[in-house]
């Protein structure tokens, strides 16, 4: 994890303890893209949220929240071996 987005965690850490930073992408220069994850999900209110609380980086960068989706999913954790097909 680099130091941008470790910073960003810990602000993030202090809206909501469960928030998780998944990844932060720099597309240009001047652009942020934040890939957050939340175990009740995350939903447009919660990137909303986000970008609220991490506003005073819109003074340096434009910025997108996301959810992680398929490129930074997590793994599912529910395999059952009975489920495989034969």
């Amino acid at each position: 994890m680099n130091d941008l987005q470790q910073s960003i965690q810990q602000q993030l850490s202090e809206l909501d303890s469960e928030l998780d930073v998944v990844a932060v992408e720099r597309p240009g220069s001047e652009a942020l893209r934040i890939f957050i994850d939340h175990p009740e999900g995350v939903d447009l209110a919660r990137c909303e949220q986000v970008t609220r609380h991490l506003s005073h980086l819109l003074t340096d960068y434009s910025l997108e929240v996301s959810s992680p989706g398929p490129k930074y999913g997590r793994k599912s954790t529910n395999s059952n071996p009975e489920e495989s097909p034969q």
